[in-house]
């Protein structure tokens, strides 16, 4: 791996050092019970993943409870979700043995776009003084999902040597509409929760089963398309070879 890919991962992982230390320091928890619950939610959602053609890596659905997470948890619950998803998705039934830096640069990639989603989706809206759960997810569904193939894709560029344009302009059109769509069921389920008698988690749970059929959809929509591709290019091939005997 180049120096300079070895020296942003370093100062990424810094960052969530940080994050991760003040995450502990501020830690608070209304409900730890609810908490937990939520939390073994999200880690088997996050051994829930894809592969995105083209990357060495993958997504999960753990990006509808770290939205959820922002809406109905503290700082440092949704922070942990997010660390524990990463940890998870990247050590669960994985194809190959991940190396400790892909590890390491997955853990703290999704600690840094949690707490950077979470932040700003609190944040602005109380210097604007809005008190919006829709803007709340807008928010922090566009902060994380372009803080997160922004990262991805620059590693990528710098371990690889291609072009950060070409990359990240990849990696946006493979998972913009996961996330678009992950956004839309989790704004769901958190303003399904609030209730006159304050957070019910038993009725933002009642959306599982929409995460999972889009997960099913989306991992046979990659799928179609790898194939489609592979297709293509078969067809291409047999054309030239085709071109080329009649050519002789």
């Amino acid at each position: 791996m180049p120096s300079l890919a070895k020296a942003y991962i370093a100062m990424i992982a810094a960052v969530a050092v940080a994050v991760l230390t003040v995450a502990a320091y501020r830690w608070n928890s209304e409900n730890f019970t609810r908490f937990l619950l939520f939390f073994g939610l999200a880690m088997v959602a996050s051994a829930m993943k894809i592969r995105l053609p083209g990357f060495k890596t993958t997504i999960s659905i753990n990006f509808v409870f770290i939205l959820t997470g922002i809406a109905l948890f503290s700082f440092g619950e949704t922070v942990l979700i997010g660390l524990g998803g990463a940890l998870v998705q990247s050590l669960w039934k994985t194809q190959t043995r991940p190396k400790p830096v892909q590890v390491l640069f997955n853990a703290t990639c999704l600690t840094i776009c949690t707490a950077a989603a979470f932040w700003t989706s609190h944040t602005i809206p109380t210097m604007l003084a809005l008190n919006s759960m829709a803007v709340m997810m807008v928010l922090g569904a566009c902060v994380y999902m372009t803080l997160n193939t922004g990262l991805v894709s620059l590693v990528v560029s710098l371990a690889e040597g291609r072009s950060l344009r070409e990359i990240w302009s990849s990696c946006y059109e493979w998972t913009f509409p996961y996330f678009l769509v992950g956004a839309a069921v989790a704004g769901l389920a958190s303003a399904a929760s609030y209730g006159a008698n304050g957070v019910n988690l038993g009725v933002a749970l009642l959306v599982m089963p929409v995460i999972y059929f889009v997960y099913v959809y989306y991992r046979m929509h990659i799928f179609r398309a790898v194939l489609d591709n592979i297709s293509s290019v078969s067809h291409e091939h047999e054309t030239v070879l085709a071109s080329a005997s009649r050519g002789r």
